[in-house]
């Protein structure tokens, strides 16, 4: 099915991204859109169906934080369906890249694309983002951290700056309508040693969602108390608001 649309793919990424996709990497995200939509009979993976929209709202969406990515080590925290992970990877196949999720069939599904596709140098990881952060092996490893719909920013900024590090990027997609998660955060950023340094915005046209992608950058190790134990960060979010929830 997908095949049908590669050129709508190839000019979507050069608009947006500003990047040429060669032959292979068309192949790639056709057979990947296929099995994505097959999947998501038997296993919930995305609400979005329409193969124009798979491809604004979650291969471009996906594809657009390369203009940011620093450093080879990326971790896709969060992952789901393999997004933003797997486009990036397919994108830019010299990435080491880890694709963590805390439910296993997300990661079956997975673990088929990166077989079907033959992308090497991606790996996935089962566990929740408060007990991968606090394994030794990943403490302050990546270069580049990234996550989208996953919670909101002083509770990613918990799972994420532990497993970056110093210097390393965070980069959080989020709606356009940014500000208020950013006004959350500064208790989160002054505690876990994060900085924001920028927040970019773009419109991938009429239908798609506008998008902010908020580039933080890690400055001073992160104490080692945090993450906190699994679902307190949640719970018991670092912001400055005395309310359950940021």
């Amino acid at each position: 099915m997908f095949q049908e649309y590669e050129s709508f793919l190839q000019d979507s990424t050069f608009k947006y991204v500003g990047c040429k996709l060669s032959d292979l990497q068309l192949t790639q995200f056709s057979h990947f859109g296929d099995l994505l939509l097959d999947w998501n009979q038997r296993v919930n993976l995305t609400r979005i169906t329409d193969p124009h929209e798979v491809i604004l709202k979650h291969f471009i969406d996906s594809m657009i934080l390369s203009k940011f990515i620093s450093g080879v080590s990326f971790l896709d925290l969060g992952t789901g369906a393999g997004f933003p992970g797997v486009p990036i990877k397919i994108l830019r196949p010299e990435l080491e890249i880890v694709l963590m999720d805390s439910l296993k069939k997300r990661l079956n599904f997975l673990d088929l694309i990166l077989k079907t596709l033959n992308l090497e140098g991606i790996y996935t990881f089962h566990a929740r983002a408060e007990d991968f952060g606090r394994k030794a092996q990943y403490r302050g490893y990546f270069d580049t951290v990234s996550s989208r719909a996953v919670a909101r920013l002083p509770v990613l900024l918990e799972y994420a700056l532990p497993v970056l590090k110093i210097n390393g990027l965070f980069l959080a997609l989020k709606a356009s309508q940014v500000d208020n998660e950013l006004a959350e955060s500064k208790k989160a950023l002054n505690i876990l040693g994060g900085a924001v340094e920028s927040v970019e915005y773009f419109n991938f046209g009429e239908g798609a969602e506008h998008r902010a992608v908020v580039v933080i950058r890690k400055v001073e190790e992160t104490p080692l108390q945090y993450p906190r134990q699994a679902g307190t960060p949640i719970k018991d979010p670092l912001c400055y608001f005395k309310v359950n929830k940021c």
